[in-house]
């Protein structure tokens, strides 16, 4: 049996307030015996990782959460999040919930529960997982922990949509994923923020989710502008557009990493975009970018 698979378990019959045997019964209690976590049954099987979704029900495991973090906490910016490996288990024996996909995080070969896709949206992973199974395997997707400290941990995953599971393709380049006459498309490998998006919330909530949309997929630019106020007064950042209109800058130090790879493609008379996602938050409509991780490989 798979070790992903649920155990039911009956807690009146465990621990040390069970009830004991009768005199008469000379019954010799049953040891459970841990299935071999080296050679599961079924095989582990990378999906596309185009993509981020949240997971929910985080607060029912935090247990399991701490003790992949080490109990450490996990920051709020995407470099201080955990870099985990996540396997979605399809449920359909799932009491509460026939289209319900389970979330573990494996800590080396163990698989340990965190939570579950919304309701929404397993019901369109759910199929897609099943047909995986059904040849013997689980998918997988990266995944990055939250919060800890004082805060609840989360996790969210890097999972691309239902469709586009199996659509992975291994980059030619690291830095450029599609280059025309006149566009170059950046490498989408890890997330950057993007800041000062509150000045452009008129611009901002005609890309936001919509329906049961958790996020939102759309396209950026990036060209440069110049800091208005604080420390870096007067010097360039690197100016983030959607649809051709801003909506916010990168930070100073983000700035710096990825602006000579900016300015080498914009002196070749190249409009430079990547992949990014809008989600809605208590502050309002946010825009995160997809970016190359070295970019410092574009400049030759």
């Amino acid at each position: 049996m798979w070790p992903f698979s649920r155990r039911n378990k009956a807690p009146h019959l465990q621990g040390p307030g069970r009830p004991s045997q009768p005199a008469t019964q000379q019954v010799a209690p049953k040891r459970a015996v841990a299935p071999s976590l080296s050679k599961p049954p079924l095989k582990l099987v990378p999906l596309s990782d185009e993509g981020r979704l949240a997971v929910v029900g985080e607060s029912h495991h935090q247990d399991a959460l701490r003790l992949v973090a080490g109990g450490r906490a996990c920051g709020t910016t995407f470099e201080e999040h955990l870099p985990a490996t996540a396997v979605l288990v399809p449920e359909p024996e799932n009491s509460w919930d026939r289209n319900a996909v389970r979330v573990d995080v494996l800590m080396g070969n163990r698989p340990l529960k965190v939570g579950y896709l919304s309701s929404t949206w397993a019901e369109d992973y759910q199929p897609e997982l099943l047909k995986l199974r059904a040849e013997g395997a689980l998918g997988t997707c990266p995944a990055r922990i939250t919060g800890g400290g004082a805060k609840f941990y989360g996790i969210y995953l890097h999972v691309a949509r239902p469709d586009e599971l199996h659509d992975r393709k291994e980059p030619e380049d690291p830095v450029v994923a599609k280059l025309t006459g006149s566009d170059v498309l950046l490498r989408s490998a890890w997330s950057c923020t993007v800041t000062k998006e509150e000045n452009h919330q008129d611009v901002l909530r005609s890309f936001a989710p919509a329906g049961k949309q958790e996020y939102r997929e759309v396209v950026a630019s990036l060209t440069f502008c110049t800091i208005e106020s604080g420390k870096y007064r007067g010097r360039r950042a690197i100016e983030v557009r959607l649809g051709d209109r801003r909506v916010g800058q990168l930070t100073h130090a983000m700035t710096e990493r990825y602006q000579a790879m900016v300015e080498r493609f914009a002196e070749q008379n190249l409009v430079v975009r990547c992949e990014a996602y809008t989600t809605k938050t208590a502050k309002g409509v946010e825009v995160e970018l997809l970016m190359p991780r070295d970019p410092a490989r574009a400049v030759r």
